[in-house]
């Protein structure tokens, strides 16, 4: 048996943040024969992930970069928060920093009221400085952004802090590149948290217990299947930790070279239905 670890973002959904219907096909194929295991492994929560791919797809789910780990009967099989003090502090900073930011919490992804007017605001600034900008495109990641499963928009971002709720991680949107290195710096070397990124314009803060290689292993451990037989599929900064220890690791078409260099075989791009392409084609799954 083998276990099967899918990216989302880039990998399975294409540009316009849909899911390749050729890619859930090849999946759906693959768990009708019950030799292997499928897992989608993410940085979007799980309830954002149910809701990208059906809630008849019970599959386990590797979430919020790895901090959650879920069978496919939807049960919590391990978490790595960040320390609370840890994250009160990080809030306090993001908030001082003016940037826009989420929470993401075991049943909630947490965004600050007007967040939606301050990315606005960025955009204005920058399409006044540069003409010649493509404001289309901004737009559209700003929009793909607040289209997430289980948002839930409150007026102080601290009092996710005080109500006690797990924190997995801390996603920084913005398009001031300036701000978005200033607080990547602040956070280099600390000793409970660390950052990586899925997408252009962000930045994720998780505990430093936390990244998906970490998940896959212990997930690989819990059906008891060898690393040496754990295949993985993605494009982005935030898999390299799978493409470091997977068995056989394959990089999307449109991939960072950091994963492709990683890579044993490289597939067809998002757009093309890569996912499909690999699981069908290049494994012969």
């Amino acid at each position: 048996m083998k276990l099967i670890a899918i990216d989302l973002d880039g990998t399975l959904l294409t540009a316009e943040s849909k899911p390749s219907t050729e890619g859930l096909a090849a999946i759906r194929n693959i768990l009708s024969g019950e030799d292997h295991k499928v897992t989608i492994c993410t940085g979007r929560a799980r309830f954002d992930v149910k809701g990208i791919i059906g809630e008849d797809l019970s599959i386990p789910i590797i979430s919020s970069n790895g901090a959650a780990v879920h069978d496919e009967r939807g049960r919590l099989l391990n978490e790595t928060p960040i320390p609370h003090p840890i994250a009160a502090e990080s809030i306090s900073y993001l908030l001082e920093q003016d940037v826009y930011f989420e929470i993401f919490c075991p049943e909630d992804i947490y965004s600050p009221c007007g967040g939606e007017g301050k990315l606005q605001a960025e955009i204005d600034i920058l399409v006044s400085a540069n003409p010649d900008i493509d404001a289309d495109t901004l737009q559209a990641g700003v929009q793909t952004q607040f289209q997430q499963f289980g948002f839930k928009q409150i007026d102080d971002l601290r009092e996710v802090v005080q109500a006690g709720s797990p924190i997995y991680k801390l996603l920084i949107f913005t398009y001031d590149d300036a701000k978005l290195d200033r607080i990547r710096h602040h956070f280099r070397d600390q000793p409970f948290v660390h950052t990586t990124a899925a997408a252009k314009h962000t930045l994720e803060i998780i505990s430093t217990e936390t990244d998906k290689g970490s998940a896959l292993q212990f997930l690989a451990s819990y059906y008891d299947i060898d690393m040496a037989d754990t295949i993985v599929i993605g494009d982005s900064y935030n898999d390299i930790s799978m493409f470091q220890i997977a068995g056989t690791k394959v990089a999307m078409g449109n991939a960072v070279e950091e994963v492709k260099r990683l890579s044993t075989l490289t597939t067809r791009s998002n757009n093309e239905h890569g996912v499909a392409y690999a699981l069908n084609t290049l494994l012969d799954l």
